[in-house]
């Protein structure tokens, strides 16, 4: 009798164990509120069939957006206008198979003072060439058209846009005003985010128990299965290109996420996340948390080295210039230096009175606001494009 209970409670760890390995290899993150981007919910994705067919090239706009107005009908088109262009100009430069469905609320947000906000409503793990699990933006894996995929979140992107300011509308008969934001330009710099342009680092931890910020760490999740049980730090695409620089010394963001990794070992069970944040700080592995701080508060100490043959094959600085740090703002944007190149739609602000068309013709008259360096960036994460036909791809192991 003696014997039969120790096997069965041996079996039943067993299955536990495998129960755990088997939903943590599975587990998605949602990012529910694109203005709280701290808000996320691990999810469970189960394989599914692909019954998807490619969408013709000769679609002229790949987004569907699917947006709460909350204003009058005459403004309420003019934006559904805007969201059409920009969907466009996207469509127009990146070779998209698959439909991108946008979940968009225009409203007043007061008194939260972002313009505008976006995310990925869905990061799905997947194993890159290097055989790296890393978290991909929902938009990108479904270009991938792979046989089976992890189950998908009936939107793509969410996004948000504040109301509490005065916008300006291409449409409008009139000159843009001194106060004005031009909301057609912050829609196609939103959606850029959205298509997964973000990076994974961020003081999280530490503001999940209200801790100044020390340091820096990639998205982290719990399985709430017996327990709170670590399932370990770990990279989105974006990160894999991204470059740390302290006493000129450079490390990726890969390494970073490997030692952080050997704080605490995956499986581990915690009765609080409080009780996780410390035994992280607590491990000599949190210097690493503590150099990408540095790094994300120094300027020119961070960047993003695109993959070999993209549209921009030197390193391209992102914005690692703000005091304080900014989640949201700092290291999910190019830096500041880029303001008057082809590249100014990703520096993370916006200044009033100011057009889209007239960034365009003072960095020098080109075709697209969507740049070669910004272009190489979502090359570099496996969109596709016509000078880069071929990007790399992940494999999904279920």
């Amino acid at each position: 009798m003696k014997s039969q209970s120790i096997y069965s409670s041996l079996l039943l760890c067993i299955l536990t164990f495998t129960h755990f390995l088997t939903i943590s290899a599975e587990l998605c993150i949602d990012f529910p509120n694109p203005s709280k981007p701290y808000e996320r919910v691990a999810v469970e994705c189960p394989p599914t069939q692909n019954n998807d067919s490619y969408v013709k090239r000769e679609t002229t706009n790949f987004f569907r957006v699917y947006h709460t107005c909350n204003s009058n009908a005459a403004l309420c088109n003019k934006i559904k206008i805007a969201f059409d262009d920009a969907g466009k100009e996207i469509s127009k430069v990146l070779k998209l198979k698959q439909i991108i469905y946008v979940k968009a609320t225009f409203a007043n947000f007061y008194p939260q003072i972002f313009l505008g906000a976006a995310d990925s409503t869905r990061y799905i793990p997947l194993t890159s060439d290097d055989k790296i699990i890393r978290r991909y933006p929902q938009a990108l894996v479904k270009q991938f058209s792979l046989d089976v995929h992890p189950a998908y979140n009936d939107f793509d992107i969410y996004a948000l846009f504040n109301s509490a300011y005065d916008w300006w509308f291409r449409t409008d008969d009139e000159t843009i005003k001194y106060n004005q934001y031009d909301f057609y330009s912050v829609v196609l710099h939103e959606l850029i985010h959205g298509l997964g342009f973000a990076s994974s680092w961020s003081n999280n931890l530490e503001n999940s128990v209200n801790q100044d910020t020390t340091g820096l760490t990639p998205t982290y999740s719990f399985y709430g299965f017996y327990g709170n049980q670590f399932t370990g730090f770990t990279e989105r695409i974006f990160d894999r290109y991204v470059k740390f620089m302290r006493n000129s010394v450079v490390s990726t963001s890969t390494y970073y996420t490997y030692q952080l990794n050997e704080a605490v070992p995956s499986g581990t069970p915690f009765n609080t996340n409080s009780e996780f944040v410390t035994e992280v700080k607590s491990s000599p592995q949190w210097k690493f948390a503590e150099y990408a701080f540095e790094s994300a508060t120094t300027n020119y100490s961070l960047y993003f080295s695109p993959a070999k043959d993209t549209s921009w094959n030197e390193h391209i600085y992102l914005e690692s210039g703000l005091q304080p740090y900014d989640q949201g703002s700092s290291i999910s944007h190019v830096s500041k230096i880029y303001e008057l190149t082809e590249d100014f739609l990703m520096t993370h602000s916006s200044d009033p009175g100011v057009t889209l068309e007239y960034l365009i013709q003072k960095g020098g008259n080109y075709k697209s606001p969507i740049g070669p360096r910004i272009l190489s960036v979502l090359e570099s994460m496996g969109y596709e494009t016509d000078a880069y036909p071929n990007p790399i791809k992940p494999t999904y192991e279920y």
